[in-house]
């Protein structure tokens, strides 16, 4: 019988960094997602999967800036709040202190 995949919901960025760092996955995924209690309402989520558990961090707007990453948020000529993704790529490139590591977008993939 196969094992289920888990799904773990990490709740710090310090928490998803370090199990990042210990697994070194090929990959994290990203997705920019509607927050509609967040204030502008845009969040972010980060996935990657190690050993059948997907481990996945959500982040979300306060004002200018990412609440937990401080990821900064901009606004477009309507007022509608975006994440700009090289922000988001340059992010977990540096704080992971990886180069090899592929950051893909869920958008990109159709999701």
């Amino acid at each position: 019988m196969k094992e289920r995949a888990r799904v773990v919901r990490v709740n710090t960025w310090d928490e998803f960094k370090r199990l990042a760092t210990a697994l070194r996955p090929n990959s994290i995924a990203y997705t920019l997602q509607r927050a509609p209690l967040s204030r502008p309402p845009v969040g972010l989520r980060l996935v990657f999967a190690a050993e059948n558990i997907q481990y996945v961090f959500l982040d979300f707007a306060q004002g200018e800036t990412l609440r937990r990453t401080k990821i900064s948020v901009y606004f477009n000529e309507t007022g509608e709040a975006y994440i700009r993704d090289e922000d988001i790529k340059s992010f977990i490139l540096t704080q992971l202190n990886r180069i090899d590591l592929s950051i893909i977008s869920f958008e990109a993939l159709g999701y």
